[in-house]
C-alpha cells in the first residue's frame, strides 16, 4: 500500500516507536470497525436530515462524525447520536427530534439501554434538555459553559469590548485580511488549511486539542458550513469554520485556528469578521461553544451525580498545566457575549455507573491528547486508500 508523502505528517508527531505501537492498533481497529460497518448503513445522511429539522445544540453537526452510532424509535422522527464505551451508552449533546418529543426519546434510550445492561449518559446538553430530564431519571452536573451572541443587538462598545478593538486594530494594522469563502473550498484551499491545521496543532499545550465531540476536522460536511479564511499578502494564517444551528436560527464557530507566527490579533479579527457577517445576513445568535469547567451561566439544576462529579473535580484540578482552560474562556470572553449559557452531563439515577463514564464525559469535553487526533487522522487516510 502506498501512501504519499503528504500523509506522512503524523508520523513526526508520534515519535517512532510508541506512535508506530498507535497506528497499528489503530489500523487493526479499523479493520474490524470497517467489517461491522458493511453489515450497518452509514447513519450520516439520516442524521444530517434531523440535524438540518431539529439541529439545536451547538454540537448537533460536529457530533456527526465517521463512527457515529444511530439509535431510534419508530414512534419518533428523531434519532440520538452516541458512542459505546464499555457499559456505557455516551449520547453526544440532546436527541435531534422534536423538543416536545426529547425526554420521551431520551427515556426510552435509557430503557433499551438497561435491557442491554449498558448505564446511559448525555453531554454536552443544552440547559433547555437538561431541565426537561433533570426530574425524569436524570441526574445534572455542569460541565462548562458557551458564549452567546444576539447578533442583531450585538454591538459591543466601552471598556467591556477593549480588548476585542485592541485585537481587531493589531491585525488590521500588519495586514491581515478576512474573506468569506464561497462555494465549496478548492483543492488548493484545502490543502493550505491541512497544512495550517498542523502548525496550529503543533503549537497546542502539550501538542494537544479537544476530543471526540470538538475534535478539529474544519472541513467535515463542508457542503454545510461556512468559512471564513485570514491572508497576509495572499499566505493563508487563518481559518475560521461555523456549522449552523438551525433551530436557533445561529450558527457555531467551531473551529478558530492560525498560524503561531500569524500577526497579533488574527484570531480575534477572524471571529469579529464571521460575527459581523452573519449579523449581516439576518442571523439570530452565534456562539463559540463550550468552554469546559467554565462557571459562568446559571447552575440552578442542583441534581448531582457522585461519580461523574468527582471525575470532573480531578480534570479541574490535574489538567490545568495540560491545557490552558481559564485562557480559552478568556479568548471567548474578549468578544462580549449576550450571555453565556451552561452545559451539563446527564446520568441515570438509580444505575450503577461505572467509574469509566465519568472518564468518557472528560474525554468527550477535554484534551484527548494529540494521539487521538492523529489517529483519526490516519484512519481516514487509510479508509481513503481501500
Amino acid at each position: 500500500m502506498f501512501i504519499p508523502v503528504r500523509y506522512l505528517w503524523w508520523l513526526a508527531a508520534g515519535g517512532s516507536a510508541g506512535y508506530t505501537a498507535r497506528y497499528m492498533k489503530a489500523r487493526i481497529n479499523f479493520a474490524l470497525a470497517e467489517r461491522r460497518r458493511r453489515r450497518t448503513p452509514d447513519p450520516s445522511g439520516e442524521l444530517l436530515r434531523l440535524q438540518t429539522l431539529y439541529g439545536y445544540n451547538a454540537h448537533s453537526m460536529v457530533s456527526i462524525a465517521p463512527g457515529a452510532e444511530l439509535w431510534s424509535t419508530p414512534d419518533i422522527d428523531g434519532a440520538i447520536i452516541y458512542g459505546e464505551f464499555g457499559r456505557v451508552w455516551l449520547a453526544a449533546g440532546d436527541p435531534l427530534c422534536s423538543p416536545d418529543e426529547a425526554a420521551e426519546m431520551a427515556r426510552q434510550f435509557a430503557a433499551e439501554a438497561k435491557l442491554r445492561n449498558r448505564a446511559v449518559a448525555f453531554v454536552p446538553t443544552t440547559e433547555r434538555f437538561a431541565r426537561m430530564v433533570a426530574t425524569d431519571g436524570f441526574a445534572a452536573v455542569k460541565v462548562g459553559a458557551a458564549p452567546y451572541f444576539d447578533l442583531q443587538n450585538w454591538n459591543p462598545r466601552g471598556d467591556a469590548a477593549k480588548k476585542l478593538r485592541a485585537g481587531i486594530n493589531q491585525a488590521s494594522r500588519a495586514g491581515v485580511r478576512v474573506e468569506a469563502i464561497s462555494g465549496e473550498a478548492d483543492d488548493q484551499l484545502k490543502k493550505e488549511t491541512a497544512e495550517l491545521c498542523l502548525r496550529w496543532l503543533e503549537s497546542r499545550r502539550s501538542g494537544t486539542t479537544f476530543g471526540w465531540l470538538v475534535a478539529l476536522d474544519p472541513l467535515l460536511h463542508a457542503d454545510y458550513k461556512r468559512y471564513f479564511a485570514a491572508r497576509v499578502d495572499g499566505k493563508l494564517v487563518g481559518f475560521l469554520a461555523a456549522s449552523p444551528i438551525p433551530a436557533r436560527k445561529g450558527w457555531y464557530l467551531e473551529d478558530v485556528i492560525n498560524e503561531p507566527d500569524a500577526p497579533q490579533g488574527t484570531a480575534t479579527l477572524l471571529v469579529a469578521e464571521a460575527l459581523k457577517a452573519f449579523k449581516q445576513e439576518g442571523a439570530a445568535l452565534a456562539t463559540l461553544g463550550t468552554s469546559p469547567l467554565a462557571n459562568d451561566g446559571a447552575n440552578d439544576l442542583l441534581a448531582q451525580h457522585r461519580v461523574v462529579t468527582r471525575a470532573l473535580d480531578l480534570a479541574s484540578r490535574r489538567l490545568g498545566a495540560f491545557y490552558n482552560f481559564e485562557g480559552l474562556r478568556r479568548f471567548k470572553g474578549k468578544f462580549v457575549p449576550s450571555w453565556w449559557e451552561s452545559e451539563y452531563a446527564l446520568v441515570q439515577r438509580g444505575v450503577t455507573v461505572p467509574p469509566r463514564v465519568g472518564h468518557a464525559i472528560v474525554r468527550a469535553l477535554v484534551p484527548g491528547g494529540l494521539a487521538q487526533i492523529l489517529t483519526r487522522q490516519a484512519i481516514r487516510v487509510i479508509r481513503s486508500m481501500m
